[in-house]
């Protein structure tokens, strides 16, 4: 297809990542640069953490050639789209990637077919919906948490608040914790159900998360992400069951919740809790008990999949991990991979705004400014407007040095209680603060001297530097 014949065309698209926060705005800007290149009419709307903007009207649906879906998580909404078949999912992160390769093939795209997603990449899109979902509730309960710590003591491994308010407030981070588990499970069955899975599934994950039965088994984390997929598939095969229109308008609030408690409660109570609970149990004394080299490899994978896509599926599977053992009081590689988010961009900035300031243009020097500030929260998607440019030297440099910090950091036996990362994280580290700073810069350092050894010297006006 010649570039005049994709002339006239119209793209719309809807963006949403599982933070709410970098991939949404830049796979929107990637979008809407590659549309101005090619002659298209453009309109992105944005699911991010500050809510839907640039809001798709019915209008703008019918008249778009293609309806591009570049999300990792469930959107609100999404009924809206059922009568189009021209729709292309991606995730966000192919979207900034392969923003070219996805116009290219337009004429495919807006061939009328419906592409269907595969049951593997809903039940991870569901995830990443709980998990985006979630973030915000134990963030904020974390935030609490390093107000306690911060201004109380530790005695005995015990957090002992300053004063009546500061315990008043320990306990309101505790009950926002204990929200985290029935969040993830409630999430994960609305990606897949819709809202009828929201009520059984909200019930779910707070039974799970709670001793019940005659040997009082709970499974947490597990348990929650377990039964929030079967909930979302139970609920979703249940809505096609034919009805009468009588009982059709009351099957999304009354039957459909209790039939599917009805079901769930006795499946979990009675087959699942117990080889769950035995997994779990496995894996925290497996994680407690590691010896030092098994944890150092444990801190190499996670230092590896917070940094290689840089805040993507990989980076959301080292989440769900680490959330999964902070559950079960195991703190260590939550306390590292928080470290970890933190070190590509902080690398990415040393590198261009103090180590090899002539292997950058102006441009990428202004990248480093704002992969600085986000390497403060944590925020590993910094480094995304190096890696568009370079992705071979910068993936490399990145997923070296952030794998050798973390081995470090499960060494020096870093814990944290917050669900952030980077140096405002650093109230809500309990056991080795200093090594979190410590290695936090070791592991951008390296990053800084790949990249000083391996970069070719700038040329202002470049595009795209040589990536050979």
């Amino acid at each position: 297809m010649s570039k005049e014949s994709l002339k006239n065309k119209k793209i719309v698209a809807i963006c949403a990542c599982t933070a709410g926060m970098a991939h949404t705005y830049i796979a929107k800007q990637k979008i809407e640069n590659e549309a101005k290149k090619r002659g298209w009419d453009c309109k992105v709307e944005t699911q991010g953490a500050a809510g839907i903007d640039n809001v798709l009207t019915q209008q703008d649906l019918i008249s778009a050639d293609v309806i591009l879906l570049a999300t990792d998580i469930s959107i609100d909404n999404a009924e809206r789209l059922e009568p189009f078949k021209n729709v292309i999912k991606v995730s966000t992160g192919e979207a900034v990637k392969n923003t070219a390769g996805i116009f290219n093939n337009a004429e495919a795209l807006s061939s009328k077919k419906e592409v269907k997603e595969s049951i593997g990449k809903e039940i991870f899109r569901s995830l990443n919906t709980g998990i985006s979902k979630f973030l915000p509730v134990i963030i904020a309960s974390g935030i609490l948490f390093s107000i306690v710590l911060m201004t109380g003591h530790v005695s005995g491994g015990t957090i002992l608040p300053s004063n009546q308010f500061f315990a008043n407030l320990q306990q309101v981070a505790f009950y926002g914790f204990a929200m985290m588990v029935p969040v993830l499970a409630a999430y994960m069955a609305y990606s897949i159900g819709g809202n009828a899975a929201l009520a059984p599934a909200f019930i779910m994950g707070y039974v799970v998360n709670n001793p019940i039965g005659v040997n009082q088994v709970s499974t947490g984390f597990i348990g929650a992400m377990i039964f929030g997929i079967l909930i979302g598939y139970f609920v979703k095969w249940f809505k096609t069951v034919k009805v009468h229109p009588v009982i059709a308008s009351v099957m999304p609030v009354m039957i459909i919740p209790t039939v599917t408690l009805l079901i769930m409660a006795p499946i979990y109570i009675y087959i699942l809790s117990y080889p769950l609970d035995w997994f779990v149990k496995a894996m925290v004394e497996t994680l407690k008990d590691m010896s030092e080299v098994n944890a150092a490899f444990l801190g190499i994978g996670i230092g590896v999949l917070a940094a290689l896509d840089m805040g993507g599926p990989c980076s959301k599977a080292a989440t769900a991990f680490t959330l999964a053992a902070m559950a079960e009081g195991v703190y260590g590689p939550n306390g590292v991979f928080r470290m970890c988010c933190a070190i590509p961009p902080l690398g990415l900035a040393i590198s261009s705004l103090l180590v090899s300031r002539s292997k950058y243009t102006k441009e990428e020097k202004e990248f480093g400014i704002t992969a600085f500030f986000l390497s403060l929260a944590g925020i590993t998607e910094g480094a995304i407007p190096f890696a568009v440019k370079d992705p071979k030297r910068i993936i490399i440099a990145i997923v070296v040095g952030t794998a050798v910090a973390g081995m470090l950091g499960m060494i020096n036996g870093i814990d944290s209680l917050v669900a952030f990362g980077g140096l405002v994280a650093l109230g809500g580290v309990t056991k080795g603060a200093l090594w979190y700073v410590i290695d936090m810069f070791i592991g951008a350092f390296i990053i800084a001297a790949i990249l000083h050894f391996t970069r070719k010297p700038a040329v202002e006006g470049d595009v795209v530097v040589d990536a050979d």
